[in-house]
């Protein structure tokens, strides 16, 4: 019997003390679309979106996600998408009464979104012509090394490419073990795993595990395309073109961490993937996006292969780590 999969909402409480209840509200998360963190209410999310919609930073890449794709629908192989990734740091407005912000100096966060924008408009189904396929989405959010990020120079800037940063062997091993996309069904890929990989994505996820000083909110995956059977249970957010398909959020903060956070996002590699299938002459072929962006490739993000004491140990990541965390993530969970 043919698996259907949905896009679902969960929370995962990672904890490092006694005190998961009171803290979890404000912890950091990486979620699907742009809903609102867990401290924002309906009074102070005026303000909140406002300072998401004006970003402190941004960048943008123009790309043919379908060129060469072989799609029976020539329109796809021409269109021109933008991705364009955001950062923003802002003082926070003051939050609902019964949530604690105790020994928390000026509560701030910093906060990430990407958003993808295609030449037909409305949502993933109308930018595939009326597809009906799964568009899975990856978010990878580990630092990488120094002489990784430092590979994405402000002569790519105009590029989202990631082959001169991660080699040719790594990204053809992504396009077949690293796929997000199994059947019909969208999976999280383990990047972290592929020997061709292992001086670029293999390191970030190795400095993560062996508990380096930052708190990163690993990957995740999700079905975009609200008309996928995927999403049989109407779960799916129906991003718009333009729209937030991906946002992080750093948590409730004191000042100076969010705005070493905030330093950081600007400064690092993003990486980001989509998938779907595209129907060709004798049947239909998937092809995968990979793509890197740095919003400020001035910036000097945090190295995870810093010896502990150096660099950003005693940033946000890593104050952030010592408390409890939850990590609020766009999950895929398959229903048989």
């Amino acid at each position: 019997m043919k698996s259907r999969i949905a896009a679902t909402s969960a929370s995962v409480v990672l904890a490092a003390g006694a005190a998961v209840a009171q803290d979890a509200w404000r912890a950091p998360g990486s979620t699907f679309g742009s809903p609102l963190p867990p401290y924002i209410d309906n009074q102070t999310a005026p303000a909140f979106r406002n300072a998401v919609a004006a970003p402190n930073k941004t960048h943008s890449v123009k790309f043919r996600p379908f060129e060469d794709s072989g799609a029976s629908n020539v329109q796809l192989t021409q269109d021109e998408w933008t991705w364009r990734v955001n950062v923003t740091e802002l003082a926070l407005p003051p939050l609902p009464s019964n949530l604690s912000t105790a020994g928390i100096d000026k509560p701030s966060t910093f906060v990430t979104t990407y958003d993808l924008t295609w030449p037909a408009g409305g949502n993933i189904s109308s930018a595939m012509r009326g597809s009906s396929a799964p568009f899975c989405v990856t978010a990878f959010d580990y630092l990488f090394p120094a002489n990784v990020t430092d590979q994405y120079t402000t002569a790519d800037s105009g590029s989202a490419d990631c082959e001169r940063i991660f080699g040719e062997d790594c990204m053809n091993a992504l396009f077949y073990e690293g796929n997000n996309l199994q059947g019909d069904q969208c999976v999280v890929p383990q990047w972290g795993d592929i020997p061709a990989c292992n001086a670029t994505l293999g390191a970030a996820t190795r400095a993560d595990r062996a508990g380096r000083p930052f708190f990163t909110l690993g990957a995740a995956t999700a079905d975009a395309n609200p008309a996928s059977p995927n999403n049989a249970l109407n779960d799916a957010v129906p991003v718009q073109s333009g729209e937030g398909i991906w946002t992080f959020q750093g948590g409730v903060l004191g000042a100076a961490d969010a705005a070493s956070g905030y330093a950081d996002a600007a400064g690092r590699l993003q990486v980001f993937m989509f998938n779907t299938w595209l129907n060709i002459t004798n049947g239909r072929v998937s092809k995968p996006n990979i793509l890197c962006m740095r919003v400020d490739t001035a910036a000097d993000p945090a190295d995870p292969a810093a010896p502990v004491g150096k660099s950003a140990a005693a940033g946000p990541r890593g104050r952030a780590a010592a408390v409890v965390m939850a990590i609020f993530v766009t999950i895929v969970a398959s229903l048989v």
